[in-house]
């Protein structure tokens, strides 16, 4: 009986994830480009100024309060964790395996900057008065490692950031039709000229080519579709006319927008006959 309910209750766990995958995906994505954005202006700043701890407490987080950073490691290893997804989605799993590594790595990191900021003011100079030479001596050894091993954290998890971005790729490839994810890379695409981070050394527009060929009105066709069935009409139309602004003899977008139209129409009779009957409605007010 225990087993049956144990296998029960993993049941409604995969079913409750399944349902729950599009936007998963769609935040693991958007979660790792914010992640991957801290890290490389906490490496631009370590490298003209020294370590910081600023944002660390954010970015990593701790038990009480989850970091973005443990909240997509917890979610990635809540989507590719179990022995199926070894086999169904080797990518995945290594993705999921390298965050895991960099959240370790920033963990150490954190504690070292957290030191080294705390203490950097008070040792050696004001300790000098108390302690003698062989005592700040030891001290001053034992920053000068922690700032070693810091700049080695930062090594080591710029240097998964950038392998686990091929591995995301992938993953994104076999995402190409989760309209959520394509809602999203389209519109961190519209807000590339405010300094959003590339992609494997490429921009947006780059990634949007490599994901759905180039043109890729496909993209915007689907994120129109999803638009129009969430009853988003204003940014289904202008998904849909973006997909032929691309390819102007794209048929899907045409058929999206004559849809569109058709709904729209429906929609102003159905509200038109509700203002005139109700218009024309008696008062239910008893005369005085």
């Amino acid at each position: 009986m225990q087993a049956k309910e144990l296998k029960r209750l993993s049941d409604m766990e995969q079913e409750w994830l399944r349902e729950r995958h599009q936007l998963f995906v769609k935040n693991i994505v958007k979660d790792f480009f914010e992640c991957y954005a801290f890290f490389k202006d906490l490496k631009e700043h370590v490298c003209r100024h020294g370590v910081r701890y600023d944002g660390l407490d954010f970015w990593v987080g701790t038990e009480e309060k989850r970091g973005r950073l443990w909240i997509l490691k917890d979610l990635c290893h809540l989507i590719w964790s179990d022995s199926e997804s070894a086999i169904k989605d080797s990518d995945g799993v290594m993705f999921d395996w390298m965050i895991g590594a960099i959240f370790h790595e920033a963990m150490k990191l954190k504690e070292n900057a957290y030191m080294i900021e705390r203490y950097r003011n008070t040792f050696p100079d004001k300790a000098a008065a108390i302690l003698n030479g062989t005592g700040t001596k030891v001290v001053q050894e034992f920053f000068d490692e922690m700032t070693h091993e810091a700049r080695r954290s930062i090594s080591r998890i710029d240097w998964l950031f950038e392998h686990a971005q091929g591995h995301l790729l992938q993953v994104m490839k076999g995402e190409r039709s989760n309209p959520l994810l394509v809602r999203f890379l389209l519109e961190w695409h519209e807000r590339s000229k405010e300094g959003v981070i590339d992609f494997l050394g490429h921009g947006p527009e780059m990634l949007l080519n490599t994901l759905f060929g180039k043109g890729f009105d496909r993209a915007y066709c689907l994120a129109g579709e999803s638009y129009l069935e969430g009853g988003w009409f204003i940014e289904a139309r202008e998904a849909f006319g973006k997909a032929l602004q691309i390819n102007p003899h794209c048929s899907e977008a045409k058929k999206g927008l004559e849809f569109l139209e058709k709904r729209v129409r429906e929609l102003t009779a159905v509200v038109g006959r509700e203002i005139k009957k109700n218009s024309h409605s008696p008062s239910h007010d008893s005369p005085l």
